[in-house]
C-alpha cells in the first residue's frame, strides 16, 4: 500500500469498522488540495496560471456490497459540519434502467438541511454521467470520505472533494486504471459542481487535484482544451502556503467585478479591431504586452458604467452580461492591463525557475520573487484590491528579502482567502514560520504553513486490496495479470533432403524434377 494512504487506513480502523469489512477487497482514492501561486483572477483563452498540489488531501474508501444497500459517511472538521451519515439503497440514486435519477428528483430527496451535504457527492456522480464516464453500479456500496485539508477555505476543497469521489465511483464500477483520463475527470468535477451545486470550480483547481505532480508546479494555459506542463521545482527552493488570516481581504463582489471588467474590456477591443478589419483576439493571454501598451491600450475606455456597456454589448455576450452590475463603474483599461501582463508574469516566473535549476544562480530566484511582488502590486493598483489582513505579512516578506531566504510572496487566489504563496529557500522554512507567527492577523489562532507537495489523484487512480487479510487468505489486490510463460521456440525441423519428384509421387501427383525442399 502507498504510504500516502496510511493515515487514512488508520482512521478507517477506528471510525468505519461498523461499515467496512477489512477482510474484503475495497478501493482507496485521494485527491490533493492546491495552492494558487500566480495568474487570474479571470481565466480567458490563452491566459496562464500556476498552481501547486499540496501534501494535504481528501480521501475516499469504497467497498461493494452483496445487497442493494448504500451507506455514506463523511468525516469533516467540526467547522465544516463534522461527521455525517446517510443510508439508502441503489434505487435512491439510480433508476431501474441504470442511469442516475434526474437532478430535480435528487434535489427533492436531499433538500433537507441535514442531507444537503449529499449533493456534493451527487455532483461528482452526475458530472461523470454528463461526460459519459460513469458505469452503473450493479450492487450497493459503502463509501467513507475524509478531508485532511486545513479547515480554512482556500485550498481548492471543492475540486479535491469532487476528484476523490469521482475516482471512487470509477473504481468501484469496474473501470480499468488505464482508461482513466485525468483531464476528463477534472471536466466532470467542474461540470457537476456548476450544474448541481451552482458553484464555479476553476478548471485549474480540478486539473491540479487530478494531475498535479509531486515536487512540481502545474503550468496551465487556458482554452477550450487547456494546455498543461509540469514545472519541476528546484531542490533548493520551496513554494509554501501560509494561512495568515482567518478571512480574505478581497470580497466576492470585487473579485467578480475584476473578472467581469476584463471581459467587458475584451469586447471593446474586439469591436475596435473588427472596425479596422483586423482579427479579434479570443482572450487577454493571446495579447502581446508590448503590442497592447503601444497600440491597443487606447482602444479601451478608461472607465465605463455597467449600464452603458450593457446598452451596447449585451446582445451576443450574454455570459459576460450576466456578471455585469449595471450600477457599478468598471476600470476597464486598468483591468485589461493587469490581465495582459499577468500571463506574461506567469511565463517569466516559470522561466526563472527553469534557469535557476540549470545554473543554480540565486539571482533567478530573486527575480522570480520580484515577479510575485509585481503581481501583488498590479492587483492593488490595476484591480483595486486592498490586502488589509495579509498586508503586514507581505511587507515583512519583502523586507526580509533574499538575505533571509525569502524571495517573494503573493496573496493566493488574488486575496479571496487569507492564504499567501511564498517563494523561499529550503533552509528558510523556520524563519518563515517565525515571521508568520509575528504577523498573523487578528483572530488567527496559529498560522498554517504547508510546504510539501503530492501527486494528483488521477496519476495513480486508486489502491485496491484487503486491509486485514485473514490467516491463510490470498490477497486480491488489483495487480496486472501475470504474463503467460513464453513457450520455448520450436526447434527447426531437420531431416534428409528428399527430391520433389519422390514426394509428389507419394501423393499421387505428376512427377516433376529439379526441385528440392526440406522434409
Amino acid at each position: 500500500m502507498p504510504t500516502v494512504f496510511q493515515p487514512f487506513t488508520t482512521l478507517l480502523r477506528g471510525t468505519a469498522k461498523d461499515l467496512l469489512q477489512f477482510d474484503t477487497p475495497l478501493w482507496l482514492t485521494r485527491a490533493p488540495g492546491r495552492l494558487d501561486v500566480l495568474g487570474g483572477p479571470a481565466e480567458s483563452p490563452g491566459s496562464a496560471s500556476l498552481q501547486v498540489s499540496i501534501a494535504r488531501s481528501v480521501y475516499c474508501a469504497v467497498q461493494n456490497r452483496q445487497d442493494q444497500k448504500i451507506f455514506m459517511r463523511c468525516l469533516l472538521p467540526a467547522s465544516q459540519g463534522g461527521t455525517r451519515f446517510w443510508e439508502g439503497d441503489v434505487g435512491s440514486l439510480y433508476t431501474k434502467k441504470g442511469p442516475p435519477r434526474s437532478l430535480a428528483v435528487l434535489r427533492q430527496s436531499f433538500g433537507a438541511p441535514d442531507k444537503a451535504w449529499m449533493m456534493e457527492i451527487i455532483a461528482a456522480m452526475l458530472g461523470l454521467r454528463r461526460t459519459r464516464q460513469l458505469n452503473t453500479p450493479k450492487h450497493g456500496f459503502t463509501m467513507v470520505i475524509w478531508s485532511r485539508l486545513p479547515e480554512e477555505p482556500g485550498y481548492g476543497q471543492d475540486a479535491a472533494f469532487g476528484t476523490a469521489v469521482a475516482l471512487a465511483f470509477k473504481a468501484s464500477t469496474g473501470l480499468a486504471r488505464k482508461r482513466v483520463d485525468g483531464i476528463q475527470v477534472a471536466k466532470a468535477v467542474v461540470q457537476g459542481a456548476r450544474e448541481v451545486l451552482e458553484r464555479n470550480v476553476p478548471i485549474a483547481d480540478a486539473l491540479t487535484s487530478a494531475l498535479g505532480r509531486r515536487n512540481c508546479a502545474m503550468y496551465i494555459e487556458h482554452g477550450l482544451e487547456p494546455a498543461m506542463q509540469w514545472i519541476p521545482l528546484p531542490q533548493q527552493c520551496v513554494i509554501a502556503a501560509v494561512d495568515i488570516a482567518p478571512v480574505g481581504s478581497v470580497s466576492a463582489a470585487d473579485r467578480c467585478a475584476a473578472e467581469a471588467g476584463a471581459g467587458m474590456a475584451l469586447v471593446h477591443l474586439s469591436a475596435a479591431l473588427k472596425r479596422d478589419k483586423k482579427m479579434p483576439v479570443p482572450g487577454w493571454g493571446k495579447v502581446n504586452p508590448s503590442e497592447f501598451d503601444e497600440a491597443w491600450k487606447g482602444l479601451i475606455p478608461v472607465e465605463e458604467q455597467g449600464s452603458e456597456w450593457l446598452k451596447h454589448f449585451k446582445r451576443g455576450h450574454e455570459d459576460i452580461a450576466a456578471t455585469v452590475d449595471k450600477d457599478r463603474s468598471y476600470r476597464l483599461r486598468s483591468l485589461a492591463e493587469h490581465h495582459v501582463h499577468e500571463s506574461e508574469r506567469v511565463r517569466r516566473f516559470v522561466s526563472n525557475l527553469s534557469e535557476f535549476s540549470r545554473s543554480l544562480r540565486e539571482g533567478f530566484l530573486g527575480e522570480a520573487g520580484r515577479t510575485l511582488q509585481r503581481s501583488t502590486q498590479s492587483l492593488e493598483d490595476k484591480c483595486g484590491f486592498h490586502f488589509v489582513h495579509c498586508g503586514p505579512f507581505l511587507s515583512a516578506i519583502k523586507e526580509a528579502g533574499r538575505e533571509e531566504g525569502l524571495f517573494g510572496a503573493r496573496p493566493s487566489e488574488c486575496g479571496r482567502h487569507g492564504i499567501v504563496a511564498v517563494l523561499l529557500h529550503q533552509a528558510a522554512r523556520q524563519p518563515l514560520r517565525e515571521l508568520a507567527e509575528q504577523h498573523r492577523a487578528p483572530g488567527k489562532v496559529a498560522p498554517t504553513v504547508i510546504s510539501d507537495t503530492e501527486d494528483g489523484g488521477a496519476l495513480n487512480c486508486w489502491w485496491e486490496g484487503i486491509l486485514e487479510p485473514k490467516e491463510g487468505q490470498v490477497l486480491t489486490a488489483a495487480r496486472p495479470p501475470e504474463a503467460a510463460p513464453v513457450a520455448p521456440a520450436e526447434e527447426p525441423r531437420r531431416g534428409r533432403i528428399r527430391p520433389e519428384p519422390e514426394r509428389r509421387r507419394d501423393r499421387g501427383l505428376p512427377d516433376y524434377s529439379g526441385d528440392y525442399d526440406l522434409e
